[in-house]
């Protein structure tokens, strides 16, 4: 029989082992990508204190459980993005979602941390798909090709942020309108935020600066969206001058999104 400071050696070893491989492929990654400084490189700052303060008015307001209330941010990606919602929660797509997570010092307060896909410079969802529907834009956003897609949902499983819903059904069934800037995708498919890409196009194309849909509609300014290539923009400004976290960065998956603490 094995021992139990064994077994824990073992586990770790394969802890160790797993990271091993995923930084493994990030390096892979890495000597085949290399990055233009002419194209924009597009990435979010959240601001943690605000998106905070923002759910407790509103659960203050309404009086409800934190769980059924959806922020400004949340309803406008829905909206814009064709996000269905269902009755059944369990299989309800979820493109941006809040979470509501504290410290384990007593005492801590709770804070409310949107989720939404981290648009890696690595990202493990892409490394592990078969038929390379995931792919990286030359502007750093995660897409996917739904054409491509078989619905293995391997992706899914690879991604450290749960940031990827499946469709067990068709989202018609759980949409009111549509938007016809935004493809429908179908039941059998996984899929995630986009940082509203059609938006992206369409103001790049105008000569315009981007503002996703839940940038947009943040009253309290939360969220801050623009080219890291860009020195002067003020998501690069944030990003080289305040503290801030890029959720699980030790798997060197290297995500877009940043966490103001």
């Amino acid at each position: 029989m094995i021992s139990r400071r064994r077994l824990l050696i073992l586990a770790g070893s394969a802890a160790a082992a797993t990271l091993t491989g995923i930084n493994a492929l990030a390096g892979e990654e890495k000597e085949e990508h290399v990055v233009d400084p002419n194209v924009p490189q597009w990435a979010m700052v959240v601001d943690i204190d605000k998106c905070t303060e923002c759910m407790e008015e509103l659960i203050e307001k309404t009086k409800e459980d934190w769980h059924e209330i959806k922020p400004p941010c949340v309803v406008a990606c829905d909206t814009e993005n064709n996000v269905p919602e269902f009755e059944n929660k369990r299989i309800d797509p979820q493109w941006l979602k809040i979470l509501k997570v504290r410290n384990e010092l007593e005492g801590s307060k709770e804070l409310y941390v949107p989720l939404l896909c981290n648009h890696c410079r690595h990202p493990a969802c892409a490394q592990v798909c078969l038929t390379k529907a995931t792919f990286v834009r030359k502007d750093g956003i995660v897409m996917i090709d739904f054409h491509r897609c078989i619905g293995c949902r391997y992706c899914i499983v690879a991604c450290p942020y749960n940031a990827r819903t499946f469709n067990f059904k068709d989202p018609l069934e759980g949409l009111d309108h549509i938007n016809p800037k935004v493809p429908r995708r179908s039941h059998g498919v996984p899929e995630k935020c986009t940082f509203c890409v059609h938006r992206i196009d369409e103001a790049m194309a105008k000569g315009e600066e981007p503002i996703p849909a839940c940038v947009e509609a943040c009253p309290y300014n939360a969220l801050v969206f623009g080219n890291l290539n860009d020195p002067n923009s003020e998501v690069a400004k944030i990003v080289r001058t305040s503290k801030v976290i890029q959720l699980r960065a030790n798997l060197g998956t290297n995500p877009r999104v940043y966490y103001l603490m």
